[in-house]
């Protein structure tokens, strides 16, 4: 059931940013309807912990890989999460307008060497084509996820998890907290 309900919102979603991609007026008054910070905390964050989590009980006692010791229930959660994170970094990489979060959002991580919601704004704004490549590198990254999950590759499984999350870890430093390591 809470599958049913994650599809089913990620279906809502994506219809609801390419209704915003395909938008027929001017070019100012195409907005999405999910900002980039509820792609972050509705898929991102929440798939790529199921998926990269999940991927470390293919370690047996000794630390051995074996793809066998994961269940049928986990293949399917990180596939699920994989299809999940691949289709919403295509999604990002065609919009033609990009909205980090609503107005008044707080995203949690201001100061401490961390910019606000308006710099991060302002960064993408200013490099929106930057931004495009690093959702299709995600993009291709989810779908060799997706790959290692078909194919019950356990040695990709985990690799892909690492690339994941540099893949993430990348955009962040770019746009998100740029000057930090």
């Amino acid at each position: 059931m809470r599958h049913a309900l994650k599809l089913t919102g990620l279906a809502v979603a994506t219809a609801a940013i390419v209704g915003a991609c395909t938008h027929a007026g001017a070019p100012d008054e195409a907005a999405p309807v999910m900002t980039i910070n509820e792609a972050m905390l509705n898929v991102f964050q929440p798939d790529f912990q199921n998926y990269g989590d999940t991927a470390f009980w293919a370690y047996d006692d000794n630390g051995e890989l074996d793809g066998s010791l994961l269940t049928e229930e986990q293949w399917t959660l990180m596939g699920e999460g994989a299809v999940a994170l691949r289709d919403t970094a295509l999604l990002l990489a065609v919009s033609e307008h990009f909205m980090v979060a609503a107005p008044g959002v707080d995203l949690g991580f201001e100061g401490n060497g961390f910019v606000p919601p308006e710099q991060v704004q302002a960064n993408i704004d200013d490099n929106p084509d930057g931004f495009r490549a690093m959702m299709e590198a995600f993009a291709a990254e989810a779908d060799l996820a997706v790959t290692a999950v078909e194919t019950r590759d356990a040695a990709l499984l985990v690799a892909q998890s690492d690339n994941l999350y540099n893949t993430c870890k990348g955009c962040h430093m770019a746009f998100w907290y740029p000057g930090q390591r």
